[in-house]
């Protein structure tokens, strides 16, 4: 995991705000390059996407932060091996305290 992974990660999980060089959290969302990737819903449920950038920074932020899995199989974004679309938002789990479940 990149520092910048560590360090926005931890910052959101403490529900703190901040920004290192191109992620951005308010402790609830994150942002990558301005686009949102990650957000809590309703009762602690963790949503995230791609936001529309099937990118291996994208990929290495998302699962990082909310210890998914999200990859690419022949140019197709997959999560946990099922197909997605690269917009599309995915309930990851639920955040709870320093880890997401």
């Amino acid at each position: 995991m990149r520092k910048i992974t560590k360090t926005i990660r931890k910052a959101w999980l403490n529900g703190e705000r901040k920004t290192v060089n191109n992620t951005t959290t308010d402790g609830d969302s994150v942002w990558l390059h301005g686009n949102k990737i990650i957000e809590v819903r309703y009762r602690n449920e963790v949503w995230a996407t791609l936001a529309g950038w099937n990118t291996p920074t994208t990929k290495e932020r998302l699962n990082g932060i909310t210890g998914g899995h999200f990859q690419t199989i022949k140019y197709e974004p997959y999560f946990n091996g099922d197909p997605i679309q690269d917009n599309e938002w995915i309930k990851v789990g639920y955040k709870m305290g320093e880890f997401v479940l």
